[in-house]
């Protein structure tokens, strides 16, 4: 038997102002929103960690393992993976027949917009964003 577990929110009334804790939350809620809005096919994890390192620490290199998700069995991977290394110079390799896996540097916000802008046939990124760059993959 699971327990299903709740998180009590403060309650305001109407003339007593929010507090600092419940505005940031609200604020935090809707920059996901907008974020969910603009970026809909990437995992919003992997945005809010480019975002955060990107901002956090100007000389970040923008080390990123991207997967890019495509519609199975309706894109040809290998061309994929050709656009990609032309694109970054980095091999990526095939997973699942049709998910893209690579490492890339200088995978910032504006060059995953880019990407997406450039190959609409990505259905879905997801990965991870480290603080240094490693050829190692890590998911």
């Amino acid at each position: 038997m699971t327990e299903k577990s709740t998180v009590n929110k403060p309650t305001v009334s109407p003339s007593t102002p929010p507090s600092s804790s419940s505005e940031v939350i609200t604020r935090y809620d809707s920059f996901i929103k907008e974020l969910a809005s603009r970026f809909p096919k990437v995992d919003q994890r992997l945005l809010l960690d480019i975002i955060h390192f990107q901002t956090t620490y100007k000389d970040w290199e923008g080390s990123v393992l991207l997967k890019l998700v495509y519609p199975k069995d309706m894109v040809d991977m290998n061309l994929k993976k050709d656009s990609i290394y032309k694109r970054y110079q980095r091999v990526g390799s095939i997973e699942e027949h049709r998910t893209l896996r690579l490492k890339v540097i200088c995978m910032y916000l504006e060059e995953l917009e880019k990407l997406l802008i450039a190959d609409p046939e990505i259905e879905y990124v997801t990965g991870s964003a480290t603080l240094t760059p490693s050829d190692a993959y890590s998911a």
